[in-house]
């Protein structure tokens, strides 16, 4: 009886102290879930484009070589450019510099034999920003990791609750017998509606 009561203080003080950690976890990928799923009507009409050009110092490309680490650092000195590279392509006397971020993009075409450029940022809005960030898209590794914690922290959270009803004798097999639908529900419904 006593192991039984620690288990449930256990159980109730995990559960209540990772709910309020993970509790702006579960408000902001619950509102970008469902801006996610209705993109639509969350998405910037007119993203910001710019257009920009320039010059690259010639020494990043004498002998042949390219100086890819210089030239991509030129140009986020030059033009104010964010995330990181997603490709960088050498297309005979030309070059492709990519940028990826949340919510921005940039494609930099660069003449190797001049060292000039061209290219194109576009900044989408504040909804494709938190949208991207679900997802992940465009994110560093810190960003990996807070999206890992936070299904850590909501994945503890449920487990908990499940603990916690357990010790609730009355209202045990309803509970479960929720939870089962619940779980069984998510295939179910896509089994029937989308296979269909």
């Amino acid at each position: 009886m006593i192991l039984r009561r620690s288990a449930a203080l256990v159980a109730r003080w995990v559960h209540t102290f990772v709910s309020v950690a993970g509790f702006g976890a579960l408000i902001f990928f619950s509102l970008t879930g469902i801006t996610l799923n209705h993109a639509a009507y969350f998405e910037t009409a007119d993203p910001m484009e710019r257009e920009f050009s320039g010059q690259i110092a010639p020494a990043l490309f004498e002998g042949g070589a390219v100086d890819r680490l210089g030239v991509v650092e030129e140009l986020r000195a030059g033009e104010g450019l964010r995330g990181r590279v997603v490709e960088f392509r050498e297309d005979g006397a030309e070059l492709l510099v990519s940028f990826e971020a949340a919510g921005f993009t940039a494609d930099v075409y660069v003449d190797r034999l001049t060292g000039a450029y061209e290219g194109l940022t576009t900044v989408q809005g504040a909804w494709v920003l938190l949208n991207d960030l679900h997802k992940g898209r465009g994110t560093g590794g810190a960003w990996s990791w807070v999206i890992d914690v936070s299904a850590a922290v909501l994945l503890v959270c449920g487990l908990t609750g499940l603990w916690l009803l357990w010790f609730v004798k009355k209202r045990r097999r309803s509970g479960l017998a929720v939870t089962a639908l619940g779980v069984l529900a998510l295939p179910l419904v896509y089994v029937l509606f989308e296979l269909a």
